[in-house]
């Protein structure tokens, strides 16, 4: 799966997850030159990079252990294999990925306009709350048609391009119905206030799962905050399980049937991809058209 860069990297096999994760500033990847972190999960650091040209990438590295069967390591090729599949301009662009003696990595297009996330504050006008939404349901629409599930769908996951609504992270995508992906016992894939009810039972995932954290975040855009609030993680899926979805303010009420279907408990009662998401938007919307924002 992971095409040779040669030797014009600085890290050697042998070298420790210690020695890459630290003062890593002008260190050369697979022809790549590390710059300042740019966040990361788990055994994964993204940083800025450059190329030889001075194209600017994001570059997630993860440090492959010992053992062939280690975790983080089939996630990272799943995800490079997965991102690399799904092409629309709603979608970060993935540009490679190759392994390095005891590192791979996998270079994105660098996105430095912020998220969602810092816009969130106070909601969004609805007019653009509604553009926004459908910019992140054509992502996730190309996602769905190749049979991916994102299970991540949140504000920070949702990039901006020029003003223009960018899918990324799928760092803990699978295939649709795919059991082996389940997580076990007690765990969470994803993120707990965004997270689909069936996900915190553990359920094999679906496009609908996706459908539900889209929900949750567009009632942010539109009211600040997202519908279901908790302490603790496990507060906060019980309102997930169980809570009934709360009522948008009056101004704001053409879109609560929306918001209820997207929303739904049980999944067959919500759209079943983000394809019936943006055939929604276009029964309620018809004027933001097909075409891209």
């Amino acid at each position: 799966m992971w095409p040779d860069a040669g030797n014009d990297a600085f890290l050697t096999a042998g070298s420790s997850p210690v020695d890459w994760q630290q003062e890593v500033a002008g260190r050369i990847i697979g022809g790549y030159c590390l710059g300042r972190k740019l966040g990361g999960r788990g055994a994964a650091v993204v940083h800025v990079a450059h190329d030889r040209r001075g194209r600017h990438v994001a570059l997630k590295v993860v440090h492959r252990a010992p053992s062939p069967g280690d975790a983080s390591w089939r996630w990272f090729a799943s995800e490079c294999a997965l991102v690399s599949a799904v092409r629309d301009q709603h979608v970060v662009r993935a540009y490679e990925h190759r392994a390095v003696g005891d590192v791979a990595y996998l270079a994105m297009e660098y996105l430095p306009g912020g998220t969602l996330g810092d816009h969130l504050r106070g909601g969004i006008a609805p007019e653009h709350a509604v553009s926004l939404l459908r910019q992140a349901a054509c992502g996730l629409a190309a996602a769905h048609r190749r049979g991916i599930v994102h299970r991540d769908v949140k504000p920070r996951n949702l990039l901006l391009r020029e003003g223009q609504l960018v899918l990324a992270d799928f760092g803990v995508a699978a295939r649709a119905g795919d059991a082996s992906a389940r997580a076990g016992a007690g765990r969470l894939v994803g993120t707990a206030c965004y997270a689909a009810p069936e996900q915190a039972q553990g359920a094999a995932p679906q496009p609908q799962a996706d459908v539900y954290s889209l929900g949750v975040v567009f009632h942010e855009m539109l009211c600040g905050q997202p519908p279901f609030s908790g302490r603790t993680a496990t507060e906060l899926l019980a309102q997930h399980l169980v809570a009934p979805v709360p009522r948008l303010p009056r101004p704001l009420r053409a879109w609560q049937d929306l918001v209820d279907r997207m929303l739904a408990k049980q999944p067959q009662h919500r759209p079943a991809d983000a394809d019936g998401v943006l055939q929604e938007i276009q029964r309620l919307a018809p004027w933001h058209g097909s075409g891209s924002d």
